[in-house]
């Protein structure tokens, strides 16, 4: 008996501490296409309107940018300093968004979601650009 005890208190306190790293992250919560499940998406936005979704279920990040439509490819992230590559895939139905997926999904997301601060380095055709997402 004393041995569950300590086990569901094991797992409140893992419960609390998962909850405090997504605690940095803002939260959406969005229904699924049959209305039955409630899915929760993370998110940052930044001073210049652009928007960093944390997709944990494709495991991915996605990069909104409402007042550019141009054509946009992501290759470079870097998470607290760190670099890591990444391939960029844009919506076709939402140009203002753009899928950026990783390699090592579930080490890049345990890092994405621990991290204070993400680059994101952006080229537009011929033009690049850098966004700064700071998390608390």
């Amino acid at each position: 008996m004393m041995h569950l005890y300590r086990l569901a208190v094991v797992a409140f306190l893992c419960t609390l501490a998962s909850q405090a790293v997504f605690a940095k992250w803002d939260e959406e919560r969005d229904a699924t296409t049959n209305g039955k499940d409630e899915l929760v998406y993370y998110y940052k936005a930044n001073d210049q309107g652009q928007k960093l979704v944390l997709d944990k279920y494709v495991k991915r990040l996605i990069f909104i940018q409402p007042d550019r439509f141009y054509k946009r490819t992501i290759r470079l992230i870097k998470v607290d300093g760190q670099p890591i590559e990444v391939m960029s895939d844009p919506f076709s139905r939402f140009p203002e968004q753009t899928a950026i997926t990783f390699e090592n999904k579930d080490e890049v997301l345990k890092k994405l979601f621990l991290a204070k601060k993400i680059e994101v380095f952006i080229r537009y055709n011929r033009d690049e650009a850098m966004s700064v997402f700071q998390i608390k």
